[in-house]
Formats: structure tokens, sequence, C-alpha cells
């Protein structure tokens, strides 16, 4: 651990932001504080071919369009293993909706419609007609009973069973206090006709049967082929593509599923996709894309510089918006962060607007509430302004006039180069219109987690994170941080009020309820400001100029390439 300033930081924020500018890349942000480190090595191998991968092969017939993309090796393409592969994953199958829209609303996909029930317990999903397996077998509503089930079944063990425990006995049938997997609240009342019931009305849920936990996958294949039904010779899927071939640790390809009718069929302009699998595809893609072997690439933090000032690549970068940020947690249990005053004290001494532009040069969003725009708890009306007068008299409210008598603020981060920045920044606008000091330690990765984690029995003052959600809902983005039944942040926040708002809103009856709902509870947190959010989140690219519609096609949760999502990726090579 090493202390960057334990001094105070008088020099003016324009001073700062210009040495700032000279000295440091600003960088793109290389992933979530839990990515994945790499990709996993499968038990199985399926070489059906000569390598097609590299930017000057077709990938097989010359008349075929195709786009090549790094990716993470998947450990399997079975929806119930998980983990990195998730690229691939929402190309290859097809889930009863879109939660993934670029303008946040839901859309059928396998499923044409869905009744709720009054009460809001009760869904009842409605298949498209004519729906087949890449195999041209019949796809059923059974075919999804049976893959969610088996995502539960305590004796397959699940990548994200928890994404189910709103469904009635899910949770007990994976503890194995409920043994008779029809006594699950998921029932098949016609081949079309899908029924579900929940616990307690979820306005969120129908967002969450979206996700790759339920896609639908086929029982009398993976009885005949076990663990390796996923292999090119014996995949069945039932999406827009379909596996065509998987050279492990290499790439994998995909081709047209001629089966699929659904709603993005027209969409699919690019023929095969191929992937090259990377153990870190975030850090590892910009070489190869130089060299031409692949179509797109993340910058990693330390090449965005160069990148943005290289004349033939500098046109070729965009930055695709995440839902997620870059968040400041203040212990609420501990002087002198326990004072509400203090806190707003804090936020109204920084300036958003010059953090997010001037310190970090436009390439990420000035937060102006605790959750992103993506979130419909997103509330800039209710988020403190940026007022020095203001923060110096709450810090006199507090018993601090001008600073006098404030201990020593304790700023923690780590060596991400962005995060350094913005560290930086607080410490000198803190300094400069609070008159306090602040000591920033600097901390690697692990180092970083692991003193995370011992938050909740040690004190601190302030600490930065990163938090992405999974899903553009404020679910994925309030309760893993701040219900203090269980949160990973130790913020110590506990605020009764805000546990009622919560509740409330995981139970609305309705979306337009859910939505007001997750409003007020926001509107506690932008007013109690136990965690703050400094930016939101974007990640810088550089895409060649033979793709069109790339940040159309890439989702702002999760970050997929959904390379058939209207309008499509295109390609003109």
């Amino acid at each position: 651990m090493s202390i960057l300033s334990s001094e105070r930081l008088v020099q003016p924020v324009r001073l700062l932001v210009a040495l700032f500018i000279m000295a440091v890349v600003v960088a793109g942000c290389s992933g979530a504080a839990d990515e994945p480190s790499g990709g996993e090595t499968s038990t199985t191998s399926s070489e059906t071919g000569e390598g097609s991968g590299g930017g000057d092969s077709s990938g097989g017939d010359s008349e075929e369009t195709y786009v090549i993309l790094p990716a993470f090796e998947p450990a399997s393409l079975d929806p119930a293993v998980g983990g990195p592969g998730f690229q691939e994953y929402q190309n290859l199958y097809e889930p009863l909706v879109d939660s993934y829209a670029k303008d946040g609303e839901i859309k059928p996909l396998a499923a044409e419609s869905w009744d709720v029930s009054d009460d809001g317990t009760v869904y009842t999903f409605h298949l498209r007609e004519g729906l087949k397996w890449s195999d041209g077998e019949p796809l059923t509503a059974e075919d999804f009973r049976y893959a969610w089930i088996r995502q539960i079944d305590p004796s397959v063990g699940g990548y994200t069973p928890d994404l189910f425990f709103e469904i009635v006995n899910a949770e007990a049938y994976l503890n194995g206090e409920v043994t008779d997997p029809a006594e699950v609240g998921i029932a098949v009342l016609d081949e079309l006709t899908l029924e579900v019931t929940l616990t307690q009305p979820a306005a969120y849920w129908l967002r969450v049967t979206g996700t790759n936990a339920y896609f639908p996958v086929r029982q009398d294949v993976i009885e005949e082929h076990g663990d390796s039904w996923t292999d090119p010779e014996t995949f069945v899927g039932n999406g827009p593509y379909k596996l065509d071939e998987w050279v492990r640790d290499q790439r994998i390809e995909f081709v047209k599923n001629p089966e699929y009718t659904g709603p993005w069929a027209d969409s699919r302009h690019i023929d095969r996709i191929i992937y090259r699998t990377f153990q870190d595809p975030w850090n590892e893609a910009l070489t190869p894309y130089e060299a031409g072997e692949v179509d797109a690439a993340l910058i990693p933090a330390a090449d965005l510089e160069r990148v943005e000032s290289d004349a033939e690549m500098a046109d070729n970068v965009v930055r695709i918006p995440l839902a997620g940020g870059s968040i400041m947690v203040f212990d609420t249990q501990s002087a002198p962060t326990d004072d509400p005053l203090v806190r707003e004290a804090l936020v109204r001494a920084v300036d958003f607007d010059a953090l997010a532009n001037d310190v970090l040069r436009g390439a990420y969003a000035q937060a102006t509430s605790f959750s992103p725009p993506q979130m419909s708890s997103h509330d800039p009306d209710t988020f403190p302004e940026f007022d020095v007068e203001a923060a110096q008299d709450l810090l006199a409210q507090a018993g601090y006039a001008d600073g006098v008598g404030f201990p020593t603020l304790e700023l923690a981060s780590w060596t991400l180069a962005r995060e350094t920045l913005i560290a930086q920044a607080l410490a000198a606008m803190w300094s400069e219109n609070l008159g306090i000091e602040v000591s920033i330690e600097i901390l690697e990765p692990a180092a970083m987690t692991e003193w995370r984690n011992t938050r909740a029995e040690e004190d601190f003052d302030v600490y930065l994170a990163l938090q992405w959600a999974e899903l553009e809902d404020p679910r994925f983005f309030h309760v893993s941080q701040l219900d203090p039944r269980g949160n990973v942040r130790h913020s110590g926040y506990d605020n009764p009020g805000y546990v009622t708002a919560l509740d409330a809103a995981l139970s609305a009856p309705d979306q337009t309820a859910y939505d007001r709902l997750w409003k007020e509870a926001e509107a506690l947190i932008n007013r109690d400001l136990p965690i703050v959010t400094t930016v939101y989140e974007a990640r810088p690219w550089v895409v060649s100029d033979v793709l069109s519609n790339f940040t159309e096609v890439t989702t702002e949760a999760s970050e997929m390439i959904r390379v058939a999502q209207p309008p499509g990726l295109q390609v003109n090579r």
C-alpha cells in the first residue's frame, strides 16, 4: 500500500486538470471489479475443419459475409454452466423476451405475448407458432419448463439459480426442501402456453426472463449426449445463429440457423460469425485488430491515448455506454462521514461536470443521480447540485467551519488509471473548496478486494468502486449495494425508510408502480448519500470501417454484441 498524498492539496482544480491531461493517460475502464480473468478450457474439443479465423479469411464460401470478433473462450455453451461466453449465448439462443433493447422496452421474442394476473403473481406466456430447434424439431413450452427446472436442480449446480427464486418453490427445490419439480410454480398448459406463479408480485421478473439463465434447452439431447451436447456435432439451439465449428482456444464459428423465423430473422445480414477466442479479450484484442485479424476490439487503458491520436484509428473509436459507473462509498457508521451534513458537503463540493468533461476529457458521462440513465430510478431532480458556498455552510453546520478541526479524510482506490484520476480530482476539489486534508491510498486490485471485504468489521471514510448492472433495471443497481440485510459495499447504511421503499418496489404489482417506487427509493439515496456515482460508465472500442451498426447491436447492460439485433450488424469488405 502506498500513500500518494497525505498533505493538504491546495492547487486550483483547473491547474490539476491541466497537469492530469499532460501527465496521465485517461483510461477506459478495463472491466468490473469482479470481471472474469480469462477463458476456461473445456474437457471436449471439436476440430471439424481448417482454420477460418483472421482478417483475410472468409470462413467458408467466398461469397459469405462474415465478421471476426474477440471473445472469451467459453467454459461451455450450456446456459446452466454460465461464466465466460455470454457473447456467444445471445446469438445461439432466443429467450421468451428481449430484455436488452436500446429503448429499454421489453419486446417479444419466443413469446409473442404474455398475460399477467391482476395480483401480479401469475404470468402466462404464449409462444409463437412454428418455433423450431436448429435441427428442425418442434420447440414447445415444455422445453422452457425443463430448462428452468434444470437450472435449479441441485444435482446440476446451475450458474445463477437465484434468478429463479421469485418463482414458487424454486429456492426450496434447489435446497432439497421440495423434491417434486411439479411443485415448482412452472406449468405447461399446452405446447404453446407456459404458466409461471411467483411468490409475490415482482414487476422486474419479466425482464429477468430475457437473461441467459432462462434460455430453453432440449431434454432428449442432453440425456443422450451428456456434457458433450454442446459440441458442434450435437448442439441444438433456437437462436438466429447455430454452432458450426469450435476449435478450442482458437475460434468458434456460427452460421445462420435455417430454422429460425423469429423477429430477428430479417436483420441477419452476416452469414458467419467468427469468434477469435482469448484468455482476456478485453485487453488482448487490440494488437490483432491492428494486424487486421479481428474487426473490433476494446481499447485497453494504456493504449487509449495512442489510439485516439493515431491518424488511421482515431475516427474508428466509439464509446459504448454501459448501465453502470464509478462510485464512491462512504462509511455511514463512523465519524466524520457518519454525519449526513458532512456527506452532503463533500458531494456538493465536487464539480461532477468538470470531473467528467475536463479531468476525464468527456470519455464518460457526468453523474447526475445514483443510478445511471438507463434505469427507471434515475432521478436528477433530487441529486445535490455543485455549490461550493452551500458545501462550506454544511460543513460549518457539522462543526468544521473552514475545515478547521476536520480529520484527514482517507480515500481508498486502486491501480486503475481512471480511478486514480478520479481520486486525485476529488481530493483536490475537497481540499480547495472545503479546506480539508485528504489522504489517498492506492491498492493493487487483489489488495483492494481484500480491503473492501473487511470493511464490514473495520472503519473507513470513503473508497472508490465499480458497479455494472446485469440488466437495465434498478433492482440490479440498488439491492446488491444498499440493502442493509446483505450487500457488497459495507457502507453501513440502514435507513428503515429506504428498506420500506425497496421492499415496496420489489413487490410492486405493475411496471408503473415499480418505476414510481424506485424513484422514491432513489430520492432517499440522493438525499442520504451513502454511495454516490462519480461518472457513468462507457467502454472505448475501435471498430473497423467494414462494420456498420456496431453501437446499435451492442447492449448497454452486460455488453453483448447481438449480431442480429435490429437493425443488425452489417459488413462491407
